[in-house]
């Protein structure tokens, strides 16, 4: 929280987004809150927000194009197919069912 704080001296606000770990909630982020007084605001996620946290909306993306149906025998397949779906996913702006029948025939 310093760190930024140093980083946007002239910013009214700070806002951060935490998840509910418990190091949020601990005496050391307490006592710089203290020290930053209004000017830090921070917001928490309810306890599970898979629609609030964007790697959650990746899993789903991965599981329902490449882990949910697989036919790999072994988990070194299976990661092979998972690494190719999420190195074609990264290379367009979304992710697309066709992907996992690319990769499939770029395996087989």
């Amino acid at each position: 929280m310093r760190a930024v704080d140093a980083a946007y001296p002239r910013a009214k606000r700070l806002h951060f987004i935490l998840d509910n770990a418990a190091t949020h909630s601990s005496k050391r982020p307490k006592k710089a809150l203290e020290a930053l007084g209004e000017r830090l605001v921070l917001h928490f996620l309810p306890p599970y927000c898979p629609e609030g946290n964007r790697i959650e909306r990746v899993w789903w993306d991965v599981h329902a194009n490449v882990t949910r149906n697989h036919r790999c025998k072994k988990m070194q397949a299976l990661m092979a197919e998972v690494d190719a779906y999420l190195d074609a996913r990264n290379a367009q702006r979304s992710a697309s069912p066709l992907l996992r029948a690319a990769s499939a025939r770029r395996a087989a």
